[in-house]
């Protein structure tokens, strides 16, 4: 109770200037809510616009010379793992470049077969075949080029090239693809290689042979943003919690006592010095009104006596020798009491 009292004895006492804080922070909480309604968040966004993709890539296809007991004769092999010399001896590269449909675009595909002969890191020997060197220009989305390379025949020229160097160092051969673009907003160059490796009479490409790129232009642009019920719903709440607050304040004002509360104060402060009790009303000895219950404690501090609380007339007294005295919040109601 004695916080409950300090806080009650503080808000009447500061009640003007709580309110005023009160009042001008709610009316600043509802302009706010206005201003939040009224006015909506412009964002700034960014957006890819005209996006084009551009994607190049190499198909192989074999075609079955004999019969065998792993394919017809005549049969087509497309994008094989690997393919084997003594059945399929030519190989085809489909070279073939995806770009925007319904515009020009300008496109050169090369494809290159490339033999490097190599020694301890360094090579001796380089030598390369120009499979692919097409320009054109595409309209229906899509360049294809075809060439055929006899594997048979480049096998050969490989061992051949072996025995002449007798062994040292190792021959090596890729393929290089090389295309380059121009739409009517960008342009660019895809790149791909991988080994074209030889394994007995078997043939394979080491990975695939492809590459893509993608275009867009990024766009800034201003959005409106209406606001929330959150946002503004929230301050238009705390406007009505902060004008509650005020009248709570001048309805504990208008209730409150301040010497009332003062004296439920210091009766928790000085517990240990008032006992319950009956004020004496038929003592020979003078009455002595003390301003407040603070002093009349003082006086029995003083004076090594208790403070005797009576709670049928409120009264507080300290009974010495020769006087008495008291505190009253209604001393009239006291006086009637003591008839003086």
């Amino acid at each position: 109770m004695g916080f409950d009292d300090r806080l009650e004895l503080f808000v009447t006492q500061q009640a003007r200037v709580l309110v005023a804080v009160f009042a001008i922070a709610g009316v600043a909480c509802l302009v706010a809510a206005g201003y939040v309604f009224l006015t909506p968040t412009i964002q700034t966004v960014t957006e890819e616009t005209n996006v084009q993709s551009v994607e190049t890539g190499v198909d192989t296809r074999a075609v079955v010379t004999q019969d065998t007991t792993l394919y017809e004769r005549g049969s087509t092999l497309e994008n094989r793992s690997v393919y084997f010399m003594t059945i399929s001896p030519d190989v085809s590269f489909r070279v073939h470049t995806d770009v925007p449909a319904n515009q020009s675009v300008n496109v050169t595909q090369r494809l290159v077969l490339r033999t490097v002969g190599v020694r301890d890191g360094s090579s001796f020997y380089e030598n390369e075949t120009v499979l692919v060197d097409d320009r054109t220009t595409v309209t229906n989305g899509t360049a294809v080029n075809a060439p055929v390379l006899n594997v048979s025949a480049l096998d050969r020229d490989l061992q051949q090239k072996r025995t002449e160097t007798s062994g040292v160092g190792q021959f090596r051969t890729s393929l290089n693809l090389t295309v380059t673009y121009q739409t009517g907003s960008y342009s660019g160059t895809l790149e791909a290689s991988t080994p074209l490796v030889f394994s007995g009479r078997a043939y394979y490409l080491e990975r695939s042979l492809a590459d893509d790129r993608r275009h867009s232009t990024t766009v800034a642009r201003s959005v409106t943003q209406p606001s929330t019920p959150v946002e503004y719903g929230g301050l238009a709440a705390a406007a009505l919690v902060l004008f509650g607050l005020a009248g709570l304040v001048i309805r504990t004002e208008y209730r409150s006592d301040p010497e009332e509360l003062r004296t439920k104060i210091s009766h928790s402060r000085h517990e240990e010095w008032i006992s319950r009790g009956e004020f004496p009303t038929d003592a020979n000895k003078p009455y002595i009104s003390i301003l407040t219950l603070e002093d009349l404690v003082d006086v029995a501090i003083d004076t090594n006596r208790r403070v005797i609380f009576d709670p049928e007339i409120e009264t507080y007294a300290v009974i010495d020798s020769s006087e008495i005295y008291y505190y009253s919040l209604d001393e009239t109601n006291t006086h009637a009491w003591l008839n003086l």
